[in-house]
């Protein structure tokens, strides 16, 4: 009885670690490596376990298999140089932001938000992405985040402006959600402000890129501000993020992870300038019972910031944190 019980167990353990996208004995592992030069900036989780990657330079969205390690075009967007920002709106329905590029910023007035119906693309369906809002306010979109309490009502972080916005993916009105100091740049040298944003237990928290802080702020059910701005962490240079549900952040950027604690206390993962995680932009936990535990990172190939002079393709990446920390 002894040996069965111990063939049974040493099967699903086998088994689970076929499951996931990592063996145990791997921190961090390459799931998929696209075209060489290619930026992938930002990711959402299907429920099905099936990552969407949106790219800025290819203004494309990709669906990537991660245990077939294979990726699949899903749409390039029209009018657009750049996909950005992406959040579940519906059930297994995404928000995309997209620009144009005026040089080495976004193009006045460009910013539009798509909705992405994956059900309907994998049917073959030609209406599978359609036009939410033209954005014609908002100057760099970039961290999205869908509202607990109403779906299908978004906030858009304006990385130019310093500003967030509130979006009614329904009728594609879009308001001012929280204007503060804090979601501004400080420094002409790194433009960028409020960058990653992400709601847990009420709590809207951001990234400041060009500020170098990592914060948060309380939130009413229409995502307006309901409390001060605060800062948990600086002297960092964060491009976005992912909670755990204990309120600890996974934080990525210049070739770094950084780990936070709600108490705002920072270590250091991986980095800084760390060859396996080049370019980082954006992180996501798994959502199925089998990757729940797996923080899926995606970069940028090291096109801000080649770490051996070279730029790569942009990469899906699974990183074990446990066996980081």
């Amino acid at each position: 009885m002894l040996s069965l019980v111990a063939s049974i167990f040493a099967f699903l353990c086998f088994s689970f670690t076929k499951a996931l996208p990592f063996s145990n004995e791997s921190a961090i592992q390459v799931i998929h490596t696209f075209p060489n030069e290619t930026w992938i900036e930002n990711l959402a989780i299907r429920k099905n376990g099936k990552i969407l990657c949106t790219s800025i330079n290819r203004a494309a969205i990709y669906q990537v298999n991660p245990y077939e390690r294979t990726a699949t075009l899903v749409h390039q967007f029209p009018f657009a140089d750049m996909a950005l920002g992406i959040a579940e709106v519906e059930d297994d329905a995404f928000a995309v932001v997209t620009a144009s590029l005026n040089g080495t910023s976004a193009a006045p007035a460009s910013a539009r938000m798509w909705k992405v119906d994956m059900v309907a693309w994998e049917h073959g369906s030609t209406h599978a992405v359609e036009l939410v809002a033209n954005l014609t306010n908002v100057g760099l979109p970039i961290g999205v985040t869908t509202l607990p309490d109403n779906k299908r009502h978004v906030l858009v972080a304006d990385s130019a402006k310093g500003i967030i916005w509130r979006v009614n993916t329904e009728t594609g009105a879009y308001d001012v959600a929280i204007a503060d100091i804090l979601l501004t740049y400080t420094s002409p040298l790194v433009p960028l402000g409020v960058n990653g944003i992400h709601i847990l237990d009420h709590e809207l928290y951001f990234t400041n890129t060009g500020a170098g802080l990592f914060g948060k702020v309380m939130i009413t059910a229409n995502g307006s501000a309901a409390g001060p701005v605060q800062v948990i962490a600086k002297n960092i240079i964060p491009d976005d993020f992912a909670l755990a549900a204990n309120g600890t952040a996974y934080i990525v950027g210049d070739s770094t992870l950084w780990e936070v604690s709600p108490a705002g206390q920072v270590a250091v993962l991986a980095g800084p300038s760390d060859p396996a995680i080049l370019g980082d932009t954006s992180a996501h936990f798994g959502r199925t019972a089998k990757d729940s535990a797996v923080l899926n990172i995606v970069t940028n190939g090291g096109r801000t910031g080649p770490v051996d002079g070279v730029v790569h393709g942009g990469q899906l990446l699974a990183v074990n944190v446990r066996a980081l920390s």
